[in-house]
């Protein structure tokens, strides 16, 4: 059996540091970047613009920071088929030939009675809905029973080979980006089976509120933007009946939504915003701006930056984050340049630690 490789960095902040302390690093790198001619950073103002500011906050969120490699023991290729998921306090990845690598939670050790039991069959892609593990097998949907059975699946799912957004009782959130072209996403109703779309470029996030959902969106084209968008209620968009989707177009599908009733609650250029979550009853954000990738809280145009992260230039293209019942956020990161639209690293929140876990190497 390989083994984890545990323990490359591990970054630890005492309780109620000043920003002095907390972001020193951050604070330095983006002086770097910002100083030059006339510009002066005087905190806790790093930035004024007329699209967004950049503050700093007081304390940092103290979080414990740590990374690891994980060896992936497939000989096939280095990364993932499928974004991996979190299944009874495990992680659960998929490599080609379509068998399951699992990884304990609680210390990041293999689980290989978990594996043995999940790969009596061969899959292509996985889900966890409902709690259930699903997995795409030959054009199929199969899904993991109560005994650890493979069962076929009698619900429709509307994924194919994408990975799910959000899901609650009503809706399955999905989502596909074309890039500068635009972006889509999608509300599976579960019970009539419509499928309800708008414009997302390209949705990354959905944080449901009791005004509705809100999808976060980022795109690096350029020198990148991000949105989010509040959608009340997804049946009130354009219904994917009635629409050829096998038309050619370079646009994305959302731009045909003509409801206009999702609305922009910020709309921002020169800056990403690859996830957003839930912690203490906040809103928490994970940004990138100046090269810089940090946990910031967003009121109106104001980005307050709340944890230096691992005070690096962390990058994705197209991250996923899924928000567990029992309070784990997992960030699924791809990077065009090493996996293509494959995950290459996973973000685990858990309690007062965040881990990232690298496959086969850091990057």
């Amino acid at each position: 059996m390989k083994q984890i490789i545990i323990g490359i960095l591990i970054f630890s902040f005492a309780s109620c540091k000043g920003q002095t302390n907390d972001f020193d690093t951050l604070v330095a790198k983006l002086k770097e970047r910002l100083e030059y001619d006339d510009y002066k950073v005087t905190l806790p103002m790093i930035h004024k613009g007329e699209d967004f500011n950049v503050i700093l906050s007081e304390t940092s969120l103290d979080f414990k920071e740590r990374e690891i490699v994980l060896d992936n023991p497939s000989k096939d290729n280095s990364f993932p088929l499928s974004f991996s998921v979190v299944f009874n306090e495990n992680i659960v990845s998929l490599f080609e030939p379509g068998t399951f690598v699992c990884y304990k939670l609680s210390d990041f050790s293999r689980n290989e009675k978990l594996e043995k039991a999940l790969n009596t069959k061969r899959f292509d892609y996985h889900w966890l809905i409902d709690n259930k593990l699903y997995g795409l097998s030959n054009g199929k949907y199969w899904f993991l029973d109560s005994d650890g059975h493979w069962k076929k699946s009698e619900q429709k799912l509307p994924f194919d080979k994408k990975p799910k957004l959000y899901e609650n009782n009503e809706y399955l959130a999905y989502c596909d980006c074309n890039g500068e072209w635009g972006g889509t996403v999608y509300f599976y109703n579960r019970t009539n089976e419509n499928i309800y779309f708008t414009e997302a470029t390209c949705a990354n996030s959905i944080i449901e509120t009791d005004k509705g959902y809100k999808v976060l969106s980022h795109l690096g084209h350029g020198m990148g933007s991000a949105e989010l968008k509040l959608i009340s209620d997804p049946s009130k968009l354009s219904n994917l009946k009635g629409f050829d989707t096998k038309t050619k177009n370079i646009n994305a599908l959302g731009y045909s939504d003509k409801s206009g009733h999702s609305k922009s609650v910020f709309d921002f250029y020169w800056v990403q915003i690859f996830s957003s979550f839930n912690w203490n009853g906040k809103t928490i954000y994970m940004v990138n701006w100046q090269d810089r990738t940090f946990l910031a809280e967003i009121k109106k145009k104001d980005i307050t930056i709340v944890d230096p992260l691992f005070n690096s230039d962390l990058y994705t293209h197209d991250p996923i984050t899924t928000q567990y019942d029992n309070g784990v956020i997992l960030m699924n990161l791809d990077f065009w340049g090493l996996g293509r639209e494959r995950e290459v690293s996973m973000i685990v929140i858990k309690d007062k630690e965040i881990t990232k876990l690298d496959w086969n190497s850091k990057h």
